[in-house]
């Protein structure tokens, strides 16, 4: 009983490493696959895409954020004062605070008063559709990731920085 038992544990084991190998060496990610930064410094900053206030910088450390169904993390570095005024994505926006005090609300009005605040370490999601505004106490810098597109719909036209001239 026990030759039979070992005999199928090495026959399905055989067949899984046929399946595996038949899927082909594209199913296997490789070192250039691998984004690894091992510092800060290694990241490369540059000015942050035109959805958002100038002012800010941003970085991209995977994946293609404007990119339709691609994972992407990204990074945002906000002066003090910096404001991003009411607006909603088309998909979820998952935000972690790595240094600073980052303020986020929620509503169709910039209001501070009803938003919060968050440290370094604190994280919060903002599902499709929520309107939501956000500020910077002190030089920040934040951490986003999520599927893209990541797409920005003001609440106020006026208040999108591609439509200022």
């Amino acid at each position: 009983m026990k030759n039979l038992k070992l005999s199928l544990i090495v026959t399905f084991l055989f067949a899984l490493a046929a399946v595996v190998h038949a899927a082909g060496d594209d199913a296997v990610p490789t070192a250039a696959d691998v984004h690894l930064f091992d510092s800060p410094k290694d990241i490369k900053w540059g000015p942050a895409p035109p959805v958002v206030p100038k002012g800010a910088q941003a970085a991209v450390l995977d994946g293609d954020p404007f990119k339709d169904g691609s994972s992407y993390t990204l990074r945002l570095k906000m002066p003090d004062g910096y404001k991003l005024p009411p607006h909603w994505h088309p998909t979820d926006e998952n935000v972690t605070v790595l240094s600073g005090t980052f303020g986020a609300g929620m509503g169709d009005q910039f209001d501070p008063a009803k938003g919060q605040i968050m440290k370094p370490g604190g994280f919060v999601t903002m599902p499709h559709g929520m309107h939501h505004f956000a500020w910077a106490k002190g030089p920040t810098v934040v951490q986003v990731h999520g599927i893209g597109p990541f797409a920005f719909t003001y609440v106020n036209p006026a208040d999108d920085p591609r439509n200022q001239h």
